[in-house]
């Protein structure tokens, strides 16, 4: 950017304003710019304009350079994080690095991340320094002020037709002459549509020359220029086009008549200055700015009505959440953080998986500019709509994306005098937030929605939240409330809350199941009871009856538990009860995936109906399905194939021990059981499951006995036990304990995805359609 100069045209002194090499004035004459927030002609003198011209520049630059750093930290973090999502050397993944920027090392890509950061925080402390020197927005002594250059004599004119400009209201003398249009300011060349009158503008300018009768030579110059020649009315006509960006791209849907216009205020001019619309080089065009305002996310700009709309996914790449769970003794223990028996047992914090935030943040005026202007972000969502500022700090230039992890099971920690809350003084615009809590799914090894945020309970509830993380259950929705550090990652202050409605509860469960995994299937300490409990049932009805998911969600714990209890009465009762659990034994031979996210709680109550009986049973062909199960000995086979193929989704030891603890006919999430409550609960499972299986069968280790003459389910069900590990295989998909894949699982440990970092987009928490049928298979 260069800074004007004096030249010598026609041997008199004439100041040029130079950017990019185009020129501004070319007469030896004053410089004139129109004040946009005061309705304001102001006349620089010539010999002022190298210090003015020096002053937008550097006001200019400043912003173009954090913006710049801003998006190249944003462009080595996706490389980043395409390189340690994908192998070079394999072809089918060797595209998404080169959409990502090319080729490299994941060394060398890691070594920019954390320079960019350097560069990034140093643009942002010169931009504060700036920003410092700036008064409160309700004063006038020291603001930024929003001008728009007027072209002299036919000099050239930027390719937008106009150029805006910014500078610190102290630059600008008192002793300047200022022309001002009207009294009442910038309000009345806003007509009732919101928009900038320009025939009212320019009436003004033409009744300020009859008052000036000839004075000043330049305004009827001016005058004389065809309309599409004067920048100001160039400027009219950009902004008003610029409003129909907020029009169409706005999440209110329909909008009434004025109900978007464009601002002319303090605020304004600073929250666009802030963005971005300096259009001092010839070459710019200032609404048409799309400058990267987070690293993590792109903004939509509507910067007429001085409003964005950021999408930001906090932290970039996603953070490990973690959680702290006594230490596991055995298989047979459950490791339940409030079991006297363990309350000294020594902890260990373990991983849960990548989390991340996907936020709208649609920010106005002030409160937009401090967010743009800092680079952090930190939501108040006490409030019904949440509030947002900026937030004084810099970046962690030690931490690649990916790196940060979170206890979850610690309270809030003490606030950082180091992060500062930073809102203009004076700032009356507002700012709103929404968006969704994302999880990185191993099945898609993307992140996934599947809680979203809902500021007006923050409110209500976050008073006496003094935990890390909880969820409960009430009104008919799964419901959580957090330490700020679930959506935001690592530093963040302040607590949020959200909720799991129909769209996202299959997700949810999913998450669940994921969970219960990855603590090899311990009591998960931020889930409650009641919660709990819902999820369990819900699952089990859908296992019983096909139903819908989304459909079973009601107002209470225990109307969910009803509803389950209803339908395993339908099925234990009367004739028809033997026909249905013959339906459910077909089902779940049929389609054995739909255990597949099966808490323990609901394996066990499947386990219990499996293995129940009546005269009707022996007679339902659905129980029998070849020839072989008619001639060789062993009762109801196919019952006894589908209670296989349940503990075929087990994952460990410690689950097989917790679904055998859990056989029973209703669920129930109870107090913490002592150690020999549950080794005898266990003992009471294994021998009706075992008992169950062995019926009418002889042990094929005989001489006598084989695979014609007789099934040995018991033996089978033995035998998957001793082949389980000790503790379930972590960060992959859910498979079944017999396929190879599960083996391969097994062999690694910890997935190597695990705990890569990802930055897929997402789609903003869509319910699915009426027509869409939510599945758990």
């Amino acid at each position: 950017m260069n800074i004007s100069s004096a030249t010598e045209t026609h041997g008199e002194d004439s100041t040029r304003l130079n950017a990019n090499g185009a020129d501004a004035s070319s007469d030896p004459a004053d410089q004139l710019f129109y004040l946009t927030g005061t309705n304001t002609i102001l006349m620089v003198p010539r010999e002022a304009m190298p210090d003015f011209n020096t002053e937008m520049s550097t006001l200019e630059a400043l912003v173009e350079a954090q913006q710049s750093a801003t998006a190249e930290l944003k462009q080595w973090q996706d490389r980043y994080i395409a390189y340690v999502q994908s192998n070079y050397f394999k072809p089918n993944e060797r595209s998404n690095i080169e959409d990502a920027g090319g080729v490299g090392n994941k060394e060398a890509v890691g070594m920019q991340v954390l320079q960019a950061k350097v560069k990034l925080n140093q643009a942002n402390r010169r931009l504060n320094e700036v920003i410092d020197s700036l008064s409160s927005l309700d004063s006038k002594t020291n603001n930024i002020v929003e001008l728009i250059a007027l072209q002299r004599r036919g000099a050239k004119s930027s390719s937008a037709g106009f150029r805006m400009g910014y500078v610190r209201s102290e630059k600008i003398s008192s002793e300047w002459n200022r022309y001002s249009l009207s009294p009442s300011g910038h309000e009345d060349i806003v007509d009732s549509a919101g928009q900038v009158d320009w025939v009212t503008l320019r009436d003004q300018i033409q009744s300020l020359s009859n008052k000036l009768d000839g004075k000043e030579p330049w305004i009827d110059e001016w005058l004389a220029l065809e309309d599409q020649e004067k920048e100001l009315y160039q400027w009219s006509q950009a902004t008003n086009v610029n409003l129909q960006v907020g029009s169409e791209n706005g999440t209110n849907g329909e909008h009434d008549l004025g109900s978007i216009k464009v601002e002319l205020t303090n605020e304004a001019q600073l929250m666009r200055w802030a963005y971005g619309a300096g259009g001092i080089s010839v070459t710019s065009a200032p609404y048409e700015q799309s400058g990267t305002i987070k690293s993590s996310g792109h903004a939509e700009l509507m910067l007429a009505q001085a409003k964005s709309e950021l999408h930001c996914y906090e932290p970039p790449g996603g953070y490990m959440m973690a959680f702290q769970l006594p230490m596991r003794e055995s298989a047979s223990s459950d490791g339940d953080t409030s079991d006297k028996s363990n309350a000294s047992k020594s902890t260990q914090l373990i991983d849960l998986g990548m989390i991340r935030s996907h936020l709208i943040v649609i920010a106005e005026g002030g409160v937009g500019a401090s967010i743009a202007a800092e680079l952090n972000i930190e939501a108040d969502l006490s409030q019904a709509n949440g509030r947002t500022v900026g937030t004084r700090g810099t970046l962690d230039t030690q931490a690649l994306p990916g790196m940060q992890r979170l206890d979850m099971s610690t309270s809030e920690e003490e606030d950082d005098a180091g992060n500062q809350v930073r809102a203009f003084v004076g700032a009356e615009m507002s700012c709103t937030v929404s968006g969704q809590v994302e999880w990185k799914n191993p099945e898609v090894n993307e992140f996934r929605p599947f809680a979203k945020l809902a500021p007006a309970l923050t409110a209500q509830v976050g008073g006496g939240f003094e935990g890390g993380l909880e969820i409960s259950y009430t009104a008919g929705k799964f419901k959580f409330m957090a330490k700020a550090g679930f959506c935001w990652g690592v530093g963040a202050k302040g607590k949020v809350a959200g909720e799991i409605d129909k769209g996202l509860l299959l997700e949810f469960i999913k998450w669940v199941a994921y969970q219960l995994r990855h603590v090899n299937y311990q009591r998960l300490g931020f889930i409650s009871d009641g919660a709990f409990q819902t999820i369990s049932n819900i699952i089990y009805t859908v296992i019983l009856t096909g139903e819908k998911i989304e459909d079973l969600l009601a107002d209470t714990a225990a109307a969910v538990a009803i509803q389950a209890g209803k339908k395993y009465q339908e099925i234990k009762d009367g004739i028809d009860n033997g026909l249905e659990r013959g339906n459910l034994t077909a089902r779940i031979n049929n389609d054995p995936d739909i255990l597949k996210y099966a808490t323990p709680e609901a394996k066990g109550a499947i386990l219990y109906l499996l293995s129940d009986s009546n005269v009707m049973d022996y007679g339902d062909p659905r129980n029998y399905t070849s020839d072989l199960d008619l001639i060789r000995l062993g009762e109801l086979p196919n019952r006894k194939r589908a209670i296989i193929k349940v503990f075929e989704w087990v994952q460990s030891k410690a689950e097989f021990d917790c679904v055998m603890q859990r056989v029973k006919a209703h669920i129930i999430v109870e107090e913490i059981l002592t150690i020999q409550e549950k080794k005898s609960r266990k003992a009471e499972g294994e021998a009706r499951i075992y008992g169950f299986l062995n019926r009418g069968e002889s042990d094929r280790n005989t001489w006598h006995e084989s695979y014609l003459t007789t099934s040995d389910y018991d033996n089978d069900l033995r035998r998957i036990y001793r082949d389980l590990p000790s503790t379930a295989p972590k960060g992959d998909r859910l498979v079944k304990n017999n396929v190879q894949e599960y083996f391969s699982q097994l062999r690694q440990g910890v997935a190597p995805d695990f705990y890569k970092p990802c930055n897929n987009n997402t789609e903003i928490n869509c319910l699915p359609s009426n027509s869409e049928i939510a599945s758990i298979a």
